[in-house]
């Protein structure tokens, strides 16, 4: 087991991103919140000293984030809503936690998300 010099943030999508979703796609399964958020993106980040330092790492990428958030779900570009700082917190709630252990006792495979 190894300490990695890494935070963990999980992503949670809140209801008004849900909403979105099913705003514009008339197709989407039957989701509840629960549902959505029991599978969530974790972010590895830098460590920080302070839980506010890692929101403001969280800030600087945000459109970044999200772009490899609905990436996942296959949605039109052009369907996407107009993103800032201020949506996205209004899309996403994170839970931070600063102690990522590592139980493989192997070198990471790392890939790019284009």
């Amino acid at each position: 087991m190894y300490f990695v010099d890494r935070s963990a943030v999980v992503l949670k999508p809140t209801q008004a991103f849900m909403d979105w979703l099913k705003s514009i796609d008339e197709n989407m399964p039957d989701l509840t919140l629960p549902q959505l958020q029991s599978n969530c993106t974790t972010l590895l980040v830098p460590e920080y000293e302070l839980p506010e330092e890692i929101i403001g790492y969280l800030g600087e990428r945000f459109n970044q984030i999200f772009e490899a958030e609905l990436a996942g779900w296959e949605i039109d570009r052009s369907l996407w809503p107009e993103m800032n700082l201020t949506q996205f917190w209004h899309f996403f709630t994170v839970e931070v936690h600063d102690t990522v252990l590592d139980l493989v006792d192997a070198d990471l495979q790392i890939s790019t998300i284009d």
